[in-house]
């Protein structure tokens, strides 16, 4: 069950910051996170499909990178909790982009956040909705 639920949650969290964070031409809003699959409107089969290979990654990622990124970031950890957990977070998710675009070359799908303020917007999206989904299936 949890890691059905992982798979839908870290699957919504891609979702959630490929919609809140769009590029919108009529707004004039040309940085943003640009998803690109074959028929990439947000709620497609071919969106969701990018999403769960996304979530694959990301699983991966948290499974053996997130983990070591932890260790070394420690003697941090004490003193500036929520800015640490930000900066793992954020590696995490350039990482995330880097493998899915130029590592893998998945065809006909991208995932590619543009401009700093998008960037750190997604990883704050990121780490809130990591934080709340701890909370929720890991409490004993």
């Amino acid at each position: 069950m949890k890691i059905i639920s992982s798979i839908l949650l870290n699957a919504f969290i891609l979702f959630l910051i490929a919609f809140l964070l769009s590029s919108n031409d009529d707004m004039g809003i040309t940085n943003g996170v640009v998803l690109w699959c074959k028929d990439c409107s947000y709620f497609s089969s071919e969106a969701w499909k990018t999403y769960i290979i996304g979530w694959v990654i990301l699983w991966l990622i948290n499974l053996t990178i997130k983990p070591l990124l932890k260790l070394v970031s420690l003697p941090f950890f004490f003193l500036f909790f929520w800015l640490t957990i930000f900066i793992v977070n954020a590696i995490v998710l350039k990482l995330f982009s880097y493998i899915i675009n130029d590592i893998l070359w998945i065809h006909e799908i991208s995932y590619t956040i543009e401009g700093w303020v998008n960037f750190v917007i997604a990883v704050a999206i990121f780490t809130i909705l990591n934080m709340v989904y701890s909370l929720l299936f890991f409490k004993k």
